[in-house]
């Protein structure tokens, strides 16, 4: 944290980068999905770009319910992409073939990443080949790894893509490695946390091949090392796994069980924007002397009354004159998730820091936060989807001066709108459709109270499964795509994309 960024960084590796071994200190233990990542039948975890994947990632490294581990996390997937791709095109053009060799290139890259992370520590394993790049970065590991793989096929062995890949690994002689590993792990347990690209072109066959056998591998490997206490954690984007688990996977119901969804329910994210703010005004003696030590929290409500109301007051009058709660105002401006509520706070901080009124923040303080905000997070939040929908920013034109409150009928009148800018053969009305929903443009209306003067909606990015659209829908924008679409206000009311009973 920064005098300009007193709720954090925004992005977790910056943190890192930042705090080091003292990431753990701002780290939040309280939250759902610390405990379910480290089961041990957990071996998915899914999550949209910002909900804290790296950081659930980074947890493996100082967890205390299996003490004195050892963790390689691998993140930098851009590094080894490349290379990562070629080895998926050199195995079959068949999927079904393809995946299954690559299952067996995943095997061969994780073991050696767990020799490796055990000869670093100090004990003896039986020595793997190209352990040479053992002292690399772990991208950098893992990249020259794939490309072993690939200077294998390009020696003149003569036999079937399949083939070499199983002459590869058996010459790897892992069986001494699963040995000498379950060995260690019997003393100190194993952590291998894969953080997959953010970004994937779903058209992209050996990619994708690439990600589906890494989910299959997991897989099984979770049903036969867990109980070792060696465990592999793949973190997926929640951006491609529709994809994925509708289109790549060869067996859904066998690859997959009991994934994490990284879906943020609000009082833990007040808990947790609390507990960055609490952190920062004690390290620079802002913390009021009867709040130390006197927060409970595991209880949202006492975290709202001392830490929340205290600083950005219980009540605002929003940009179009309507009185809400402080908490709720800020919270329906983001899809969910932490980094979007960071982006947010250290936004309305900014201006209480250059107004000298910090740590209080005013009502204008705010709301010219909140609008600040909003662009840039509209913008990540296409940016995230440019490799499924390249034109993606040119589709959602079509939306522009939408009503916010609409019915479906009218999702396909604007999808004619932006049939020109979709790559040939995609179009479709159904597609729109899809599109918006996605990336959490236009939810579908579950109830409205217009005494109380708000509307509660469902969005996709909100659920596990995908949202569907259709003509006979109530629909609304998502607060956070009004000035991105220039919106048409035609209801007084506020759009809140979580149920006002989940507020807190």
């Amino acid at each position: 944290m920064t005098a300009k960024d007193p709720f954090g960084l925004a992005a977790c590796e910056a943190e890192l980068g930042a705090l080091g071994n003292r990431y753990s200190d701002i780290y939040f233990d309280e939250l759902p999905f610390n405990q379910a990542a480290i089961d041990d039948d957990t071996y998915l975890v899914v999550g949209r770009r910002g909900s804290g994947k790296t950081a659930l990632a980074q947890y493996f490294s100082f967890q205390r319910e299996k003490p004195n581990a050892i963790c390689v996390e691998v993140r930098k997937g851009e590094v080894y992409q490349e290379v990562l791709a070629e080895v998926s095109r050199r195995t079959s053009e068949a999927r079904v073939v393809a995946v299954a060799s690559l299952t067996r290139v995943w095997e061969y890259v994780i073991w050696s990443l767990i020799a490796d992370a055990i000869n670093r520590s100090g004990a003896a394993v039986p020595e793997k080949p190209h352990s040479e790049v053992g002292a690399a970065r772990v991208p950098q590991l893992v990249a020259d790894l794939f490309n072993a793989v690939i200077s294998f096929f390009d020696e003149s062995v003569e036999a079937t893509p399949g083939r070499k890949v199983q002459r590869f690994v058996d010459a790897a002689n892992l069986d001494e490695v699963k040995r000498a590993a379950a060995a260690f792990a019997a003393k100190r347990p194993i952590f291998i946390a894969i953080d997959t690209l953010e970004q994937y072109d779903v058209q992209n066959d050996a990619l994708m091949n690439a990600l589906a056998a890494l989910v299959e591998y997991a897989s099984a490997f979770n049903l036969r090392f867990a109980a070792q206490n060696i465990h592999l954690k793949v973190f997926v984007s929640g951006e491609v796994y529709p994809f994925l688990k509708e289109a790549v996977l060869l067996n859904p119901s066998k690859a997959v069980r009991h994934p994490v969804y990284l879906l943020w329910r609000p009082k833990d994210l007040l808990r947790l924007i609390g507990w960055r703010f609490y952190r920062h005004l004690e390290r620079i003696g802002s913390l009021r002397r009867d709040l130390i030590g006197a927060i409970d929290w595991e209880d949202d409500d006492d975290v709202l009354a001392k830490i929340w109301i205290p600083h950005f007051g219980k009540t605002i009058t929003n940009a179009r004159g309507i009185e809400e709660d402080t908490w709720p105002y800020i919270l329906r401006h983001t899809q969910m998730r932490p980094r979007q509520l960071i982006q947010i706070c250290n936004s309305i901080a900014n201006r209480a820091i250059d107004a000298k009124t910090f740590p209080q923040f005013t009502p204008n303080q705010i709301v010219g936060g909140v609008k600040a905000a909003e662009l840039e997070l509209a913008s990540e939040i296409l940016n995230s989807f440019k490799e499924i929908y390249p034109s993606v920013e040119k589709i959602i034109s079509a939306l522009v001066t939408i009503d916010m409150v609409f019915e479906g009928s009218e999702l396909d009148r604007r999808a004619k709108e932006s049939a020109a800018e979709w790559p040939t053969g995609m179009y479709s009305p159904s597609q729109f459709r899809q599109l918006v929903a996605e990336l959490g443009v236009i939810g579908r209306v579950t109830r409205q109270n217009e005494r109380a003067g708000y509307l509660d909606a469902d969005f996709e990015y909100a659920s596990a499964e995908r949202l569907i659209l259709t003509h006979r829908d109530t629909c609304v924008v998502h607060p956070m795509f009004y000035r991105r679409l220039n919106v048409v206000f035609n209801a007084k009311t506020r759009v809140m994309p979580f149920s006002t009973e989940r507020s807190r």
